[in-house]
């Protein structure tokens, strides 16, 4: 007796139906994954150059703290407002730091100038990493989950990585694109073995350290991270743009429009935390006259 003929009637039901899921969607091959991958990048890519810009809500958790701030894009970098630490507002000390960092930035054209050259200089190797994506990695398909392709990837031994790229040469993980518009949803890579930069000159970075990214469909055709953590052992000078102990999480996306600039994003700023300092305000002054009343 074969095996399905040894299975109870539910066993076979279940049998029967995993058979069909199999068999009415293939897995994909090598080539058709890779190929799935060059069209998400190339997904990417296009997005990238209508240069949209957003509005978010940002929560960086940072040596035990979690800072919750207001976040701006601008055609010259992210703009920032601290909220609260640890869920209570910003201590004077914390709020005269930031607000000496914002003045700084509107007041003084060197600082708006390096913010811009290191948004232009991380805008331009992700561009290059996306180009090269497909090539660097060999691509397994596992199946789909949801609406969704899951992709395992390691590193293609073929490929012979620029000195920028072998952080992510080194990365074996799985990879999520959605079907329908065929974007990355999720990626999470685990270094699996350490790397040299430049021969151990420029830095190194030590086997297990992980990136994970989570991105969001916020309107058609437009997505956004919402989730972005690294922890990475060793040094890189060279990715001065990238944090070795990051944990940060968006929400609240809104669109600004796309000739914000710096400037503007100040002004916007300045403008909500008028607003914010006047309700607080209110508030102290009504909770007096509560307790004079009692």
């Amino acid at each position: 007796m074969t095996t399905l003929q040894n299975l109870s009637p539910d066993c076979k039901l279940v049998a029967l139906f995993i058979f069909w899921v199999l068999s009415a969607f293939p897995q994909l091959s090598a080539e058709n994954a890779k190929q799935l991958m060059t069209d998400a990048c190339e997904n990417e890519l296009r997005q990238r150059k209508q240069n949209a810009l957003w509005a978010s809500q940002v929560e960086r958790r940072i040596a035990g703290h979690v800072y919750r701030e207001q976040e701006i894009d601008t055609i010259g970098g992210a703009v920032h407002r601290l909220l609260s630490v640890d869920g209570h507002d910003p201590s004077p000390s914390e709020l005269k730091q930031d607000n000496d960092r914002l003045h700084d930035l509107r007041e003084n054209p060197k600082a708006r100038l390096t913010l811009k050259k290191n948004r232009e200089a991380e805008e331009t190797k992700v561009d290059d990493l996306l180009h090269v994506i497909p090539d660097i990695f060999l691509f397994e398909d596992q199946g789909k989950l949801g609406g969704m392709e899951r992709l395992t990837f390691v590193p293609n031994p073929a490929y012979k990585p620029a000195t920028y790229e072998e952080l992510a040469h080194a990365l074996s993980g799985v990879v999520l694109v959605d079907l329908t518009e065929k974007r990355f949803a999720r990626f999470s890579g685990t270094l699996t073995q350490p790397v040299s930069f430049g021969h151990g000159l420029l830095g190194h970075l030590n086997k297990g350290g992980m990136i994970e990214v989570n991105r969001v469909r916020l309107s058609p055709g437009l997505w956004g991270t919402n989730l972005f953590r690294t922890d990475f052992g060793g040094r890189f000078a060279i990715f001065k743009n990238i944090s070795k102990h990051l944990d940060e999480t968006r929400n609240d996306f809104e669109p600004v429009p796309p000739d914000t600039d710096i400037q503007r994003a100040l002004e916007k700023i300045a403008h909500k935390s008028a607003i914010f300092s006047q309700k607080t305000q209110g508030d102290i002054e009504r909770s007096h006259e509560s307790e004079k009343a009692l």
